[in-house]
């Protein structure tokens, strides 16, 4: 049964808004029949954590889907081939010795890259967005604050971790704007 739209749901409202990270294509396509899988479903569950469980699965799997058959997907896989070949051959000629924050950088690097793209697919174009600049200032402002309380000082590495985060934003930043958002699933 479908519910009438002043009766929708906080978990339904919700639902949608999240329904928005896909690409526009596919949203296109399947919203309504997604929308009302999820009111059908809704209905019949016999719990709110139950729902969300088998929902938030779903829609982990199918977005990693959708996102890693893009050009950007493809874009963001190099990127953290990269990055890790980096970290590995780092950490096995240094180890975790203090003093090489790129070990440490790369905790935060991927964390980074799924805050910008998050925050672009749901609030738009970064030029369009204060949200979403308003982040991206805010966290060079906090890592501008840690930079000069504790950059002088060895054993910090929350302060490189965070150091990755920007580097990871900044990372999803210029590939946004070179292979815009993913479109569909296909490799365009």
């Amino acid at each position: 049964m479908t519910r009438a739209p002043q009766q929708e749901s906080r978990s339904l409202r919700l639902y949608a808004r999240l329904l928005d990270l896909y690409p526009p294509a596919f949203l296109q396509r399947h919203r309504a029949e997604m929308l009302q899988n999820f009111a059908d479903l809704e209905e019949t569950a016999a719990s709110k954590a139950e729902l969300w469980r088998l929902m938030g699965k779903d829609l982990v799997m199918s977005l990693i889907a959708q996102f890693f058959a893009s050009q950007l997907g493809h874009y963001v896989i190099a990127v953290l081939v990269t990055w890790m070949l980096l970290f590995v051959i780092g950490y096995f000629t240094y180890g975790s010795t203090p003093g090489y924050p790129a070990l440490h950088a790369f905790a935060g690097f991927l964390p980074g890259m799924l805050a910008m793209y998050i925050a672009t697919r749901l609030y738009g174009a970064l030029q369009n967005s204060t949200y979403v600049i308003g982040v991206l200032v805010a966290s060079i402002v906090i890592f501008s604050i840690g930079y000069l309380r504790y950059g002088g000082r060895a054993g910090h590495p929350a302060l490189q971790i965070f150091g990755g985060v920007l580097l990871g934003m900044l990372s999803m930043y210029i590939a946004t704007r070179v292979y815009g958002m993913p479109q569909d699933g296909s490799h365009a």
